[in-house]
């Protein structure tokens, strides 16, 4: 089994992490200090992907959001790790992986300590050799720069590098950067938005990244 791929850029929510608990409570926490309705879980889902500031924007306009954005981060910064798990087999195969020798990132449109935290606290964060978010001139997917810098960070070309993720976002990010995507419905988009934006591989979850990387699959 040859792999086809010699690195891999993973986003984070939805595709490694479950943190849609943590992204719910921080999203009604902001919006009930603002005098707003809470939303319900699946509202959330289909609202995150697009970074912070849009999730934000989006909740309560442009001109709360710089303040609510601080206040999504305090609460983050409490709750967050303790409503975050892994996705299912993301603790498989990122091991897998990293014993196969596979450099592996992470390309997140959450702030990059908070990636970086709770990769930590879920055990896995040594396996990634960087993780990136928006800020400090990076600006969110689906704008390529974050991906540029991570493909160059592990020392391959775009072409040899897989980008694995679980939403059309994931998809554009990758096409504007060179990669090839595979992705994995997480939540935020159904099988069947995720087929109609033309990923080059289309999973039914993670462990189909392994044959791409030459690994096998074992197990169920």
């Amino acid at each position: 089994m040859s792999p086809a791929y010699a690195a891999a850029v993973f986003d984070l929510d939805g595709t490694l992490l479950d943190s849609y608990a943590a992204i719910h409570d921080c999203l009604n926490h902001v919006l009930v200090a603002f005098g707003s309705p809470p939303v319900a879980p699946e509202e959330t889902r289909r609202m995150v992907g697009h970074g912070l500031d849009a999730l934000l924007r989006q909740a309560l306009g442009e001109e709360r959001r710089v303040r609510a954005v601080a206040l999504f981060r305090e609460r983050y910064a409490v709750v967050g790790p303790g409503k975050t798990t892994l996705m299912p087999w993301a603790d498989e195969v990122t091991d897998a992986l990293s014993r196969s020798g596979i450099p592996m990132a992470v390309a997140s449109n959450k702030p990059a300590e908070f990636s970086r935290q709770l990769l930590d606290e879920l055990g896995v964060l040594h396996r990634f050799s960087a993780v990136a978010g928006p800020g400090d001139g990076i600006p969110p997917k689906p704008e390529p720069e974050m991906v540029f810098r991570l493909v160059r960070a592990l020392g391959v070309l775009p072409a040899e590098a897989l980008m694995a993720g679980d939403m059309d976002v994931d998809v554009e990010t990758a096409r504007r950067a060179g990669l090839p995507v595979a992705v994995v419905p997480g939540g935020s988009c159904s099988r069947d938005e995720l087929a109609r934006a033309r990923p080059d591989h289309l999973l039914e979850d993670l462990r189909g990244l392994l044959p791409l990387f030459g690994i096998p699959v074992r197990g169920g």
